[in-house]
């Protein structure tokens, strides 16, 4: 999965960009309805979440911050960023709200 993470959920997908990101340190999957795992073999670490609403915006976010709080990926990280913060536009490019960290996030 870390060697070609494009294989596993495909180009522009969060599964692909942040096993990028964090250069093969782990492994991350989403799937159906909110759900995400990662596997971080350095720190003999799995991990599985559910977002309860099926949100994938919300399992994105949770899953990044996650991989920020065990210190794969920086939170100034380019893909961090676009998961945690940044404008929310509608289909057609219309900035109609934004992404913000809550106070207690690193």
């Amino acid at each position: 999965m870390v060697a070609h993470p494009e294989l596993v959920a495909g180009e522009g997908r969060a599964c692909t960009e942040l096993m990028r990101a964090m250069a093969g340190r782990a492994a991350v999957k989403t799937g159906a309805e909110a759900v995400f795992v990662a596997i971080v073999p350095e720190q003999g670490l799995g991990v599985a979440l559910k977002v309860v609403d099926g949100g994938t915006r919300g399992s994105e976010a949770a899953i990044t911050a996650l991989m920020v709080h065990l210190g794969l990926l920086e939170k100034d990280h380019p893909v961090a960023m676009k998961y945690l913060s940044g404008p929310l536009t509608n289909w057609r490019g219309m900035k109609t709200g934004e992404l913000r960290r809550s106070r207690g996030f690193p």
